[in-house]
Order: C-alpha cells, then structure tokens, then sequence
C-alpha cells in the first residue's frame, strides 16, 4: 500500500512531519526514511502479511520502520527493549525480520546469522584507525575472529577491507613509511618513531627540527593538543605543503610549494591491493618538485644518495624492495591495473597469525557522569583544505557538527542547530548540534577528529 505520508510529503514536504526527542522531520524527510526501511525490510525477504518486529525505542527511527512495514502491506510487531533474549523470542514467534537498536539483544542474536545468510561473498569494511585506539590490537584481532568464523578467507570475493586513514595508506604501508617494518613489512634494522611518539619526543626537547612533506599534524593527525605542544617547542620547521593550513602558517619557519593531486606521478595502492598507475595530467607549476625528487634530494644532502632521478626509477626501486611486487613494471598496470594478493606475488606476502584468538571482554567504556558524554568522531570526504578553498567545491565544505542523541540534548537544553561547545581538561571545539536517533544516549559524535581525544568523556554545553 502507499502510505499517506507520501501524499503529505508530495503536498507540505517542508513542513514538521514528527517531533521527537528535540529534533524536527519534514513530511519530506519523513517520507524519505520509510522508503529506506521498506527497500532494506525488502531486501530481507519481507513481503504482504509477514510479521515484522521493532525492537526501537519510541522516536524517528521507530515511526519511518512503522511506515515501512505499511508500503509492504507487512505487520509491525512492536518489542519491550526491556525483553531478554528468551521472553523476546517467545513473544515473537514466526517474525520474518527484525529491525533493532544496536544495543538490543534482537541486534545483538542475529547479526551473525544474518552476515551469513546475506551470501558468500561476504566483505566487512572496516576504518584503520580503530587501530590505533587503546585497545586496537584486539579490536583487529576480533575482525580476524569474524573473518575466519564466516570462512572469509576461503573465498577470493569475501574478506576484509581497510579503509585508509590517508590517501594511498596501503600503498604506503607496503612501501615501508612506518616506524616499526621497511619495505614489504621486513624487519628494520632499527625501530623509528611513529606520529604519537615524535610529537611526545618534540615536546620533551629530544627531537628539535621538523620536516613535513604534504602533512599539518593539526589537520592530520589526532591528537591536536600535543601536537601544538611539540610544534611549539620545535626550533626548525620545514614544510612542504599546497594549502597553507593552521598547522603550517603558525609553526613552519620554511614553507615549500608541494605538487597538487594532478601533477604527480607514480603509483597507488587501493584498499584492495589493486597496483595502479597515477599519471602527471598538467604540468608543475613554477618551481615546485615532485615527492619523490624532494625524498632524494634531502637524503642525497644527508648523505646517502639513492640513484633516483625519475619518476620510473623511483617506482622500479619500489618494486625490487617490496617482494610481493616483484616482477612488476609499470607496462604491467596498463590503465587499470592489476591486484597484486591475486597474483604470483601473494606467495611472497610475509606471514601473519590469522588466529583464532582468544580475547577477554572489552572493559567496559567509562559511564557518562554529571552531564558528561562519551566522545566519538568522523571526518567527511570533503573535509579537505583543498575543497575550502576551491571557489567551485567550497560549497562541499562541512560545517563543524556536532550529533547527540535527542535524549540527551533534551536534558542538556540543546536545540538542533544550535551552536554547541565539546570541551574536555581545556580544550574544546564548537561545532553546530545534530539530533540524530542513530547516537545512542551517553555519547556524542564530532565532525574534527583531532580535536580532543576520542573515547574520553566531555561537556557538551550550548556556546
């Protein structure tokens, strides 16, 4: 059947629609998620008289799932959130599908069941920075758990896939930019200094000088209170940089001009492993040098001279280094390139325990007090300093936001979009309040993920 919210939507589709929790839908919007929660009912199975439970607290969430059960002529069936496992099922019995919280136990039963219902070919896509939280060794070491349960690895289509933190991060981690692996992942001779530990090593007075190629550790990295407390105390900065960013116009005592995306040459690595070829489309501009010419150049004047003086002979070094490229040139990548797992070259990928492993429960994260709530963040595509100042796409900037749950920005007296403080042992970021029924109560999401530390509890507070 076709709803009447469609009809509303076609007559007053920017009106209020529903108001819950502090946020506002327009009939259009309204209608827009109904549409969404009948396409994903749907693509479960659901069709004319099956049962549909909604494990969903009461607000958005709940009314478009309700309305999406309706365009299917399907029955909502309505769950206590309260419910265990037992008295849920009994209650429920012949429910073709759930639709759930991710903290209730309907969420928590069947997700298992149904990644492996959904087919063989199966890819959970996963951000590599969860890695580098506290606990991200076993964070990464529970991927591979669910990996190896739903027999991932058994099949070429299915796995895991990491989405960089940076662009080309793969390409870069095969290539050895890390502190604790060369080329191909060898063993270094030595240990170097990962981001968190040069920042540290700066504010002790250990390391002095600063060299950044393409990089603001304001802007890059996590972590933005201690890396203004190593930039302050560095005594040289040299930066290599396109957009003069925070980081760079404050601290950098020389600034060079760094090729922009359409001027390099060379390689990238998608998240897959597929090896491509990044081709020059215009030329350099004045006196700007490429990467890699920057790279030899520096460690010629140190000392060590590379041989490099090409853009192929710095590509052809990259493959003699790395073994699982091995026998690669760049005739071979052609224009789309090959995926270097699928090749002769997987035979000669170091070895890595793929578990399974035995993990401890999580601890639990620290429990909300006196008004404060756990910290979250994202970044969006276009958060780029190159979007904000690009007269045609400065427009696809995003604003600093902030998302809160309803509930929680009712008992803190935030109004959606509203400008709000996240503030946390003196520092803070503002941003514009999103009520969104998706953020479960306690926690609050930021759009600038170096602000403040994510994981530790802030104030959200209006500005």
């Amino acid at each position: 059947m076709q709803p009447w919210i469609d009809s509303a939507a076609a007559r007053r589709p920017d009106h209020p629609a529903l108001i819950a929790g502090g946020a506002t839908l327009t009939w259009a919007e309204l209608a827009e998620r109904a549409a969404a929660a009948s396409a994903a009912l749907g693509a479960d199975g659901v069709g004319e008289g099956d049962h549909v439970a909604l494990a969903l607290p009461a607000g958005a969430d709940f009314v478009a799932a309700l309305h999406g059960c309706l365009r299917l002529g399907a029955v909502a069936v309505p769950v206590d959130l309260r419910l265990g496992e037992a008295e849920r099922t009994a209650v429920t019995p012949g429910v073709k599908s759930f639709f759930a919280t991710p903290q209730s136990s309907a969420a928590k039963k069947d997700l298992t069941p149904w990644l492996r219902d959904v087919g063989e070919d199966v890819v959970i896509v996963w951000g590599e920075r969860i890695g580098g939280a506290p606990a991200g060794a076993d964070a990464l070491r529970a991927l591979l758990n669910v990996a190896a349960a739903l027999k991932l690895g058994e099949r070429d289509g299915a796995g895991l896939l990491a989405i960089p933190a940076v662009a080309n991060g793969r390409g870069l981690r095969e290539a050895g930019v890390l502190p604790n692996a060369g080329p191909g992942f060898a063993a270094p001779v030595a240990d170097g200094r990962g981001a968190p530990q040069i920042a540290a090593a700066l504010a002790e007075g250990e390391v002095r000088a600063l060299y950044l190629l393409g990089a603001d550790p304001l802007v890059s990295y996590p972590g933005r209170g201690a890396w203004s407390r190593a930039l302050d105390r560095a005594t040289t900065v040299v930066a290599h940089a396109g957009v003069l960013t925070e980081g760079i116009r404050e601290h950098a005592d020389v600034v060079f001009p760094s090729e922009a995306y359409a001027e390099k040459n060379g390689t990238v690595v998608h998240p897959d492993g597929r090896l491509q070829r990044l081709r020059q489309a215009i030329a350099h501009v004045g006196r700007v040098h490429p990467e890699w010419q920057v790279i030899a150049d520096v460690a010629r004047a140190a000392g060590f001279d590379l041989g490099v003086h090409t853009s192929a002979m710095a590509s052809q070094q990259l493959f003699d280094a790395v073994p699982f490229y091995a026998g690669i040139t760049l005739e071979d990548l052609a224009g789309h390139g090959l995926r270097w797992p699928a090749g002769d070259g997987a035979a000669k990928a170091p070895e890595a325990d793929l578990g399974p492993f035995e993990l401890e429960a999580p601890a639990a994260p620290p429990a909300p007090s006196n008004g404060a709530l756990r910290l979250g963040a994202f970044r969006s595509l276009w958060a780029a300093p190159e979007v904000r100042i690009s007269p045609s796409l400065k427009f696809l900037h995003p604003e600093s936001r902030v998302e809160i749950s309803p509930e929680d920005a009712q008992r803190l007296g935030i109004d959606d979009g509203e400008t709000v403080e996240v503030a946390q042992n003196g520092t803070s970021v503002h941003g514009r309040a999103a009520l969104r029924s998706a953020v479960p109560a306690g926690s609050v999401f930021v759009s600038d993920e170096t602000a403040i530390v994510t994981g530790a509890l802030v104030e959200v507070r209006p500005a």
